[in-house]
């Protein structure tokens, strides 16, 4: 799989995967207008679907106009109503647990525990045989898949970084920090893993080079960091 990020903050994500047959856009959290030249991509014809954890607007921007553009787009019936989606031939409801195929790409959704109702995508390429791991906004994840190729996981802050007790507060109830993020990491099958991407790093509460580093300490894998 290639795993390119197109923006990975509180500003807005998205990230492109592809297997060389089949391409799809994971969160649509910018304007289209950005999406389109940061990816450099016609949509619809080079995108076959999006897929998106989440109503919040730094997940779900475009979702509206992405479907109005041709996209087929895979989210929660939250996500589309929050969006003012009530009906669209291109919106894709999705259920956790349950799973969908676009082009030569399976995914199963998982259950994320955040302050709205989010997934998590766990990704099977039937073209590469690869299977990627997609976990963000959560500060939880109850699965323990095998056999990942590609982790996508979101370390968002460092505790010691955040001073404001009310704020603390809310960061545990609905994002993982670094600690839980390597807590995880170390508790799952990580033998054939290729590559880990940290995601969705707090502008005020990271360090950058600092989570590479443990991160890359703790798993012995390489990291890149999802940058905006």
């Amino acid at each position: 799989m290639k795993i390119k990020p197109v923006a990975s903050s509180s500003k807005g994500n998205a990230y492109l995967v592809s297997d060389g047959k089949t391409t799809i856009l994971l969160e649509c959290g910018l304007p289209l207008k950005d999406l389109k030249r940061r990816t450099n991509f016609t949509v619809p014809s080079e995108i076959a679907a999006c897929l998106v954890t989440h109503c919040h607007n730094d997940h779900a921007k475009s979702l509206k106009d992405m479907l109005n553009a041709g996209v087929d787009c895979y989210a929660l019936k939250d996500t589309f109503e929050s969006k003012g989606v009530t009906e669209h031939h291109r919106a894709k409801n999705i259920e956790i647990n349950k799973l969908y195929t676009v082009g030569t790409f399976n995914f199963i959704t998982l259950e994320m525990k955040h302050d709205v109702p989010c997934v998590g995508f766990l990704i099977h390429s039937k073209e590469t045989g690869e299977r990627l791991l997609l976990a963000t906004d959560t500060y939880l994840i109850k699965y323990a898949p095998k056999d990942l190729d590609y982790i996508m996981i979101e370390a968002n802050y460092d505790v010691r970084l955040v001073e404001d007790d009310a704020l603390k507060n809310r960061l545990f109830k609905s994002h993982m920090g670094i600690d839980t993020t390597i807590t995880y990491l170390k508790s799952i099958d990580l033998s054939k893993v290729k590559q880990i991407y940290l995601m969705h790093l707090s502008s005020r509460h990271s360090n950058e080079e600092d989570f590479k580093k443990r991160v890359q300490a703790a798993t012995g894998k390489p990291v890149v960091v999802c940058k905006e």
